[in-house]
């Protein structure tokens, strides 16, 4: 995402009109709320370009169920093209590719349905953390074998 031009939310607050004019000058994109004191800025948009948004990312999910309905179109363009977009897409095998790509899409459909995003990165995250490891060969090994000795105590965190 582009670096969006900022504003303190106390501007917000006491030149209303003026920070409005500001996100008018974004053509539509937004501004970021900075609030002091707190480590979450906010985000100030325009409703018609919030639902814009929701609706392009609905497209997008569409687009990802209808190519992974269709097992031709799915194993020559889009297994093909997720390392475009996921370039640690690689380290996985054919088969965890494909696990993906369908766990993506139905992840997808029940965050819409939730109404939260924070589900699809979660797992974009932990096909991420899976490509490291076999990415790591040394990691992977020690991952694959049969038994662990037991390492002993452990001591006490120090906090």
């Amino acid at each position: 995402m582009a670096e969006l031009e900022e504003v303190n939310f106390s501007d917000l607050l006491q030149h209303p009109n003026k920070t409005v004019e500001r996100l008018k000058a974004t053509r539509g994109r937004a501004l970021r709320v900075h609030r002091r004191g707190s480590e979450d800025d906010l985000i100030l948009t325009t409703a018609a370009r919030a639902i814009q948004d929701g609706e392009l990312v609905e497209v997008a999910g569409r687009v990802l169920r209808a190519v992974m309905s269709n097992p031709a179109v799915r194993s020559h363009h889009l297994l093909d093209i997720l390392p475009q977009v996921f370039p640690w897409i690689r380290f996985l095998t054919t088969d965890d590719r494909v696990a993906f790509a369908q766990e993506l899409i139905d992840v997808m459909d029940a965050s819409e349905d939730l109404g939260s995003p924070a589900p699809v990165l979660q797992l974009i995250n932990q096909w991420r953390h899976t490509a490291e490891i076999y990415a790591d060969p040394e990691l992977l090994a020690a991952l694959r074998a049969e038994t662990l000795d037991d390492f002993g105590a452990v001591a006490e965190p120090v906090e």
